[in-house]
């Protein structure tokens, strides 16, 4: 018997069909072994990557949250001026400058810190509130701006001189030992003022850097996994608020644009009065305008 060889029409094709589908697979492993590489990365960078993504945008939300609140209330503020200025008229142009924006931006961000609450959540330490936090730590630092200072200034210096003490018949050294444990207890007392003002001082940091300053837990399996999950979620807050901030400053340029718009007719018509009034101090006293 002789050896036979296949020589059919289609084998050229079998051969181009293989060798596309070898590169397909080829392209196949090597995007899942980059994406399996970028979640390992993750996962080994989780301890930083969580620290400092949910520390700035937790920080930003906040900002942002607090400048639409001063734009609500100075756009309040400028429309009832100009309501009294031109007996309640439509003063306003249509760009926006209503509070119909601004509370479209406000509800957006409420959204956002909604959903920054549940993406933090599976990593907050014990005991530690997160974002949710913060409307208590507003009513904490409001209060303690409120807080009036005593008016009666309390000082060694200024305290009533104590009353001379009698002859001693033991003589100087008992004198002597009375006024060391004085000083001592004096001294005492500072440090106790002192320690009491770093407490004070401690409190007001912590109040006021409690964003900063949120407690993570610490990281296993199981965290590093989840971030895994919900980086992308992150990600995407991200961008989300760079577009309210982006509308807020643009809303914020076409606002001095507006006020700047306003002012020129009122800058003409002070320099119009102005050189009328040296028009006719020229008149009476012979002043002449020097250019």
């Amino acid at each position: 018997m002789g050896i036979i060889l296949s020589t059919t029409r289609y084998a050229p094709f079998s051969l181009v069909t293989g060798i596309i589908g070898l590169i397909s697979f080829v392209f196949t492993l090597t995007t899942w072994l980059r994406v399996l590489w970028g979640n390992f990365t993750t996962a080994g960078q989780a301890t930083h990557e969580v620290h400092a993504y949910l520390t700035n945008l937790r920080t930003e939300l906040l900002e942002e949250r607090a400048s639409i609140r001063v734009m609500r209330k100075q756009c309040r503020k400028y429309q009832r001026r100009l309501e009294k200025r031109y007996d309640g008229g439509d003063t306003l142009m249509d760009i926006g400058l209503d509070d119909v924006s601004l509370k479209t931006m406000a509800d957006t961000i409420k959204r956002l810190i909604k959903q920054f609450q549940e993406l933090e959540r599976p990593f907050l330490a014990e005991g530690s509130e997160g974002i949710g936090g913060y409307q208590r730590h507003e009513r904490r630092s409001r209060r303690r701006r409120n807080e009036s200072v005593s008016p009666y200034y309390e000082h060694s210096a200024y305290a009533a001189p104590p009353p001379p003490s009698p002859p001693n018949p033991r003589g100087s050294r008992a004198r002597s030992r009375g006024d060391s444990r004085r000083r001592r207890r004096r001294k005492g007392q500072r440090d106790e003022g002192d320690d009491e003002d770093d407490d004070e001082d401690e409190d007001d940091d912590a109040d006021t850097f409690w964003a900063q300053r949120t407690q993570y837990k610490q990281f296993g399996i199981v965290c590093r996994y989840n971030w895994v999950q919900k980086k992308s979620q992150c990600q995407e807050l991200f961008s989300t608020l760079s577009r309210v901030q982006i509308r807020r400053i643009a809303r914020q340029v076409g606002g001095l644009s507006l006020l700047a718009y306003e002012s020129g007719p009122r800058l003409e018509r002070s320099e119009a009065m102005l050189t009328r009034i040296e028009h006719r101090l020229g008149n009476i006293v012979g002043v002449r305008r020097v250019e």
